[in-house]
């Protein structure tokens, strides 16, 4: 057993990560538990797909231009490029391709002006004012008189996006984060020039001592005296004890039970991780010889058939890119996916791509390819957390509020401000839990 700290951390990501900056601040004795072998959590830079140029593997960008994850690139010395995503999207039905912004097909009966407009003011403001009974997305879209390019490009931003299917989202929820959002929906986006991993490498240096990995925690208990956590490490068994404990776990751990509580969590808190959706996603990294065979398409930075995946070019406009596309599935397809082999996932993604833009057949083989499978990652088991039917916006708040004064909980699940689902998002409620935590330490 270990010396007693003031503060355990359970988990390395970008929340846990905001919790060791803000304890570190306050001098606060404070040891983070990170069961993976490296650190991030949902965050993984890749280079050797394209040597040279650091692709993703899990979060792709940085939605939003106010967002505190700007503050921390001025901070560490990184930098980030915008990236003109809607400007260069393609949306392609029955062989056409239609340009989001430009418009490029303004009578088109599918991605026309009116489809645009409805996509991108109409349907959000008919989803904020909505107070029926709740339904999904899919449903919500049905029933209203939605155009079929509307329908998908909605579909894109408030379910894809989400790393879920749209039969699974929310209308009420997802309404309610709507109006919660402190960043336009939709965000503005950047491109970390020198990865998300360089990011968190940087973050974590001045506690890297601090940080112990490859330790699996299987169980808490807790009571008024503290907090006794029992890791796995390499398989025996390790025991640390606390005044107070961070988890900043994904909600997929806590869903799956792969840390056990003693004395069992509230029944509210185990309720908002039943309520609360966790979708699944897998990201597909792949450099061909070309891509000038899908010239046509131009520039683009998304391309959407309306499928499962969409597919990214993390440097569209950048001068001497290498020719580099992303897959970035979700939903039912990503669980799919996620148990196949490589040459299987990557062989299911590429007819996909075939099937939205026949000239990726003339593609060829794939030069290099890396796969992020997340739903089958035992310490993540999905993607990112959604609102699904008949969850609200109280289930997230009440997954993150203290038990006792003496768990506190982290992590993008939780943030109940409209912004769930993000780096930013998981920023943010870290350092609200070390501040929390902080607070209950201070004498009375």
């Amino acid at each position: 057993m270990t010396a007693e700290r003031d503060v355990i951390v359970v988990g390395a990501g970008f929340a846990g990560l905001a919790c060791a900056q803000r304890l570190a601040s306050a001098n606060v004795d404070f040891l983070v538990l990170e069961a993976s072998d490296r650190i991030g959590g949902r965050a993984l830079t890749t280079t050797t797909v394209a040597p040279g140029f650091p692709l993703e593997l899990g979060a792709l960008m940085i939605h939003g231009k106010r967002v505190v994850t700007h503050a921390w690139l001025r901070e560490l010395g990184l930098h980030a490029v915008r990236l003109p995503t809607m400007q260069t999207a393609r949306f392609v039905r029955d062989g056409r391709v239609a340009r989001f912004a430009r418009l490029a097909l303004p009578f088109h009966p599918t991605f026309g002006t009116r489809a645009f407009w409805q996509a991108v003011r109409g349907v959000p403001r008919d989803i904020r004012r909505y107070g029926g009974p709740d339904m999904s997305l899919a449903e919500f879209l049905e029933n209203e008189d939605v155009l079929p390019g509307a329908r998908e490009i909605v579909t894109l931003l408030r379910a894809h996006a989400a790393a879920a299917d749209p039969d699974e989202v929310g209308i009420l929820g997802h309404a309610e984060e709507d109006r919660a959002a402190q960043e336009e929906f939709g965000y503005s986006n950047f491109r970390l020039v020198e990865g998300y991993s360089a990011l968190v490498g940087r973050r974590a240096g001045p506690c890297a001592d601090r940080i112990l990995r490859s330790r699996i925690v299987t169980g808490i208990r807790w009571s008024d005296a503290g907090v006794r956590l029992t890791a796995r490490v390499n398989g025996s068994p390790e025991e640390h004890r606390a005044k107070r404990a961070i988890l900043t776990v994904p909600l997929g751990a806590l869903k799956a039970g792969a840390i056990a509580f003693e004395p069992p969590l509230p029944e509210a808190k185990r309720r908002a991780i039943e309520a609360i959706g966790f979708g699944a996603a897998m990201v597909i990294q792949m450099r061909f010889a070309s891509l000038d065979p899908m010239r046509r398409l131009g520039d683009f930075g998304i391309l959407s058939g309306g499928g499962a995946s969409t597919f990214h070019r993390a440097y569209v406009r950048a001068r001497g890119a290498p020719p580099v596309l992303a897959a970035f599935v979700v939903g039912r397809e990503a669980r799919r996916r996620a148990d196949m082999t490589d040459a299987e996932a990557l062989r299911a993604t590429l007819e996909e791509l075939e099937s939205i833009v026949p000239e990726a057949r003339r593609l060829g083989a794939v030069v290099a390819a890396e796969i992020a499978r997340w739903p089958a990652d035992p310490f993540v088991r999905g993607g990112y957390s959604f609102l699904r039917v008949h969850a609200r916006l109280a289930h997230r708040t009440a997954l993150a509020a203290p038990v006792d004064g003496v768990l506190f909980f982290a992590g993008e699940a939780t943030h109940d401000r409209g912004e769930a689902q993000t780096v930013h998002g998981a920023i943010e409620t870290g350092y609200r839990a070390a501040n929390e935590a902080i607070a209950s330490l201070a004498p009375a």
